[in-house]
Parts: structure tokens; C-alpha cells; sequence
């Protein structure tokens, strides 16, 4: 007999317990006794009456609810992130072990002191604003924020929670969830600091290629006006000074610093962003000034360019300058790309109408060909040892400008052409 039994006999009260009895196939079951003890009428316990209650499976009910909440909680704490509940109005009815352990005090200090006390000073003000909005709205609850440790560090957490309602809509319970991103906040910051740093040296870079890129610009006329003025000394340093000749190259020298100060008025638009000039133009005479200005630079001599254009062609509307130096760029490049080749080297320069709507200029030679037709009209891309990697994309961009299109592509023997397409007069795009 159980002790609390024989205390009910005893005391004669009621007396309720379970127990397990088995039953006639030997098999124990859970019973819910409850035994009540009559007196008589001097108040002596004469007779105990009770009742036994099947209740096997009520408790092995109970026993699968504990299991499961026993899981439950061990989920929680297994969770790599610290959980937390509060109530309806914002109070804090739960943490997580590893909450608690990460804080470093107990759940009624923290109660006490109030969690927002544990948020960096400069994240406190935010964090608490966005909770108390998302408890009087009922929305989800989100922040970044520092969390101070139990040894004093701050690091970076993402603290979300949302609202648990009644199947009438009414919120029983916020729930949520703080993950330490501080490894990847750390890491978001350096990567946004190097970019900073990149977009600098970037700057800086672009910087120096437009520098190279107007000395490249100025360097032909100047080069120019430099051979015409050593010319004319030569001729009135002569035994009988030629003074036809030395009005000949004074001429040209005027000719040439007209032609740097047209390029430099250009450079200062572009960096106003002002808008082309177009005019109707005769493409043949910007061609063979191409080849003039080249070959003028005794480097680039000794490479023949053959120029097969008809003089005949209809003009097209475009801005002098520019189109001019993006063929001095692709002529250049041509042959550069030919130094050092066995063959004997060769520049084509064609030009066509090849529609009603725009003429096609071919820059052609028979150098090693490219590796990339499209990869090297990008900014800073260049094959070549001293090479800025600027022209190609900058004359793309001129060309593009005037409504036209710029190209290249391997030759099907040996070497590349370089193909610009621009619009006729009739059939040009609006200027730029």
C-alpha cells in the first residue's frame, strides 16, 4: 500500500493517486484511483469506497508532450543564434541559454536593467525605435545592431522577430531570432573600404590616361610644326636661302598649330560635354590628311599605306576633328602592329558606299591579327608594351556619337580590319 494511502486511511481523507495495475492478459496500464472513506456516527472510518480511472493513454500522452517539449527546448538551444519571445506589448517574456550566456547575466538582471541597455550606444536609439514600431503596428521586427558581450566587446548583430496571432488575428506572442553577422559586417566594411580606395586609384588612373591621351593627341601636330620649322631653318640656313620654300613651311607650320589648337578646343568640349558639330564633309580629304599627319612622323614612314577611295563620294555629316583623329588612332595602330612581322608590312586604307544609308571605312593591314575583336575596345585594354588601352574605346565612342559603328575583325589570310560605319547625310542620326 502507498504511503499516501496509508496516510488517507489514516487521516480519512480523500485519497487520489496513480498507479499501474495489471491487467489479466499481464500487461500494466495506468488507473487514476480516487478512494473516499465512510464514517460512522462518531466519525470512525468503517468502510473505504474508490474508483479506478483508465488513464494509460492520457499519460502516455503527457509522456510524448514532455518528449517533444524536451526537443523543443534542446532545438532552441542548439539553434546557432539566440532566441527570444516577448509579449504583445513589448516586454520580455523569454531568452535563450545562449542568449543568456552571450549577455553574460541572468534573465532577471536583464529584465531589470531593460535589453535596450545592452545595445551600443550609437544603435540604441534606431533598435528601439524600430521595436516599438513594429509592436504598435503588428509588422515584422528588424535591426542591425551592436551587442556588448559578457567580456565587454561589442560585435554585430541582426535582430528580427514576428508576431504570433490567435486564429482571430490577434497577436499572442512576438518571436524572434539575433544572428551574429559581425565576421560579415567586418568583412562588407573592408570590401566597401577597398572599393573606396579602388574608385580613387581608378580616378587616378583615368586621370593619367586622358593626360596620355591629349599628349597623344597634340603630339602629331606637333611633331608637324617642328619638321616645318626645322625645314625652314634649313632653307635660310642655306648657301642661297630659298625663301619660296621657307614661306612653305612657315605656311605649314600655321597650318599645323591651327590643327593643335582646333584639337585642344575639342578636348575642353568634351570635357563640357557639349554637343558635336557636324557638318558635311568630304571623307577622301579627311582620309589623305590622315595619311599626311602619319607619315609625317618619321617612325611611321617607312610603312607603306595604300589608299584605295574614290573621290566621289558623297559627303557625310560629322565633326572634322574627331572623326579625323579616330582614323589617326586606328592608322597608328595598324602599324605598330606590324613592327617586327616577316612579311613586308601594308596598310589599306578603303572606303565605300555600301547603301543608301551609310559608307563603310576599312582600316586593313597584314599584322598577326587580334586575339579579341570585341574584348579590345574596352577601356585600359591593350596588347601593347607602352600602351594606355584608351584609344580604341574613346574612338568607339566618337563613332557611336555620330550614329555610326566601329568594329574589327580578322582577316581571312593574314591580319585585321578595323570597319567605321557613318551614316550619309540623308540617313544621320540626331546629333548627340
Amino acid at each position: 500500500m502507498s504511503a499516501n494511502r496509508k496516510a488517507g486511511l489514516a487521516s480519512g481523507d480523500l485519497v487520489v493517486q496513480e498507479l499501474r495495475c495489471r491487467g489479466g492478459d499481464g500487461v500494466y496500464r495506468w488507473f487514476l484511483n480516487r478512494s473516499l472513506p465512510i464514517r460512522d456516527d462518531e466519525g470512525k472510518v468503517v468502510k473505504s469506497y474508490g474508483m479506478l480511472f483508465d488513464i494509460d493513454v492520457l499519460k502516455k500522452t503527457e509522456s510524448a508532450l514532455q518528449m517533444r517539449e524536451h526537443e523543443l527546448v534542446g532545438i532552441i538551444e542548439t539553434i546557432p543564434s539566440m532566441l527570444w519571445s516577448a509579449s504583445p506589448t513589448g516586454e520580455t517574456t523569454h531568452l535563450s541559454q545562449r542568449f543568456l550566456e552571450y549577455l553574460g547575466v541572468s534573465f532577471e538582471e536583464i529584465i531589470t536593467r531593460g535589453w535596450e541597455n545592452f545595445v551600443h550606444p550609437d544603435d540604441r536609439e534606431e533598435t528601439v525605435r524600430a521595436f516599438a514600431r513594429a509592436i504598435s503596428s503588428g509588422e515584422l521586427f528588424s535591426a542591425i545592431h551592436r551587442l556588448e558581450r559578457a567580456d565587454g566587446e561589442y560585435r554585430w548583430h541582426h535582430s528580427m522577430g514576428e508576431p504570433l496571432r490567435d486564429p482571430h488575428g490577434k497577436i499572442i506572442q512576438y518571436y524572434g531570432l539575433t544572428m551574429d553577422i559581425d565576421d560579415r559586417k567586418r568583412a562588407e566594411d573592408h570590401l566597401r573600404d577597398t572599393r573606396i580606395k579602388l574608385a580613387k586609384a581608378s580616378r587616378l588612373a583615368t586621370v593619367a590616361e586622358l593626360a596620355a591621351s591629349i599628349a597623344h593627341e597634340l603630339n602629331q601636330p606637333l611633331m608637324s610644326i617642328l619638321a616645318n620649322a626645322q625645314a625652314a631653318k634649313r632653307w635660310l640656313n642655306a648657301a642661297s636661302p630659298n625663301v619660296a620654300e621657307v614661306d612653305s613651311s612657315i605656311q605649314r607650320t600655321i597650318r599645323d598649330a591651327r590643327a593643335a589648337d582646333e584639337r585642344m578646343q575639342h578636348i575642353r568640349a568634351l570635357f563640357k560635354q557639349e554637343s558635336l558639330v557636324k557638318k558635311n564633309v568630304k571623307l577622301p580629304d579627311i582620309l589623305n590628311e590622315v595619311v599626311r599627319v602619319v607619315q609625317e612622323d618619321p617612325k611611321k614612314r617607312a610603312v607603306p599605306v595604300e589608299c584605295n577611295i574614290d573621290e566621289c563620294l558623297p559627303a557625310v555629316p560629322v565633326d572634322q576633328i574627331q572623326i579625323q583623329q579616330v582614323f589617326i588612332n586606328l592608322v597608328v595602330n595598324a602599324i605598330e602592329a606590324l613592327d617586327g612581322q616577316q612579311v613586308p608590312p601594308l596598310v589599306i586604307l578603303r572606303a565605300a558606299v555600301t547603301d543608301s544609308n551609310r559608307m563603310l571605312v576599312q582600316v586593313i593591314d597584314n599584322g598577326p591579327g587580334i586575339h579579341d575583336p570585341e574584348q579590345i575596345f574596352d577601356a585600359f585594354m591593350t596588347t601593347k608594351e607602352k600602351g594606355m588601352g584608351i584609344g580604341l574605346a574613346v574612338s568607339r565612342s566618337i563613332v557611336e556619337a555620330h550614329g555610326g559603328k566601329l568594329w574589327a575583325e580578322n582577316n581571312t589570310d593574314r591580319g585585321a580590319t578595323f570597319n567605321v560605319a557613318l551614316p550619309l547625310s540623308h540617313a544621320s542620326l540626331t546629333t548627340a
